[in-house]
């Protein structure tokens, strides 16, 4: 198929008309450092198993954090919950982290407030907060844990 010589300049102009239209609706200096604007990387791992400590008491989770050291630190929140008999065992614990660039394994107690824990399958949750310049960014990791006897 031929295009005559008016319909080849139409789609010519048409072209060049939505190129420059897309030119102008980007802003100057585009090409923005995306690490400047991107809340800073980390890493959050909730472990497997839970100690259980004080006749039910306490449970001891292990979780390890990673975050950048120019991010000063962050918030972290541990829930442990399981049934219990006819009932719920629950607690939560909130610990302050202070960035280093490297692992860092954190032994969290987590007490309960309604009755003790005890052994067997659980459900744990590990919820990270680590705010910069750009706004807030939260890292979760929950799964099914085993409370194990130390």
């Amino acid at each position: 198929m031929k295009l005559s010589r008016s319909r080849l300049r139409l789609f010519t102009t048409v072209a060049i008309a939505a190129g420059a239209a897309v030119a102008l609706a980007l802003p100057a200096g585009a090409a923005v450092s995306v690490a400047s604007q991107s809340p800073p990387v980390q890493v959050l791992t909730l472990g497997d198993t839970a100690t259980l400590d004080a006749n039910g008491a306490v449970v001891f989770a292990s979780v390890t954090v990673v975050c950048p050291p120019s991010s000063g630190g962050g918030f972290m929140d541990v829930t442990v919950t399981e049934r219990v008999g006819s009932g719920i065992a629950s607690g939560e614990a909130n610990v302050q982290v202070t960035c280093d660039g490297t692992p860092q394994r954190l032994r969290v107690a987590v007490t309960p407030t309604q009755q003790p824990f005890k052994k067997g399958v659980a459900f744990g949750k590990a919820q990270f907060q680590l705010c910069g310049f750009d706004g807030c960014q939260n890292v979760i990791d929950q799964h099914d844990i085993q409370i194990v006897k130390p």
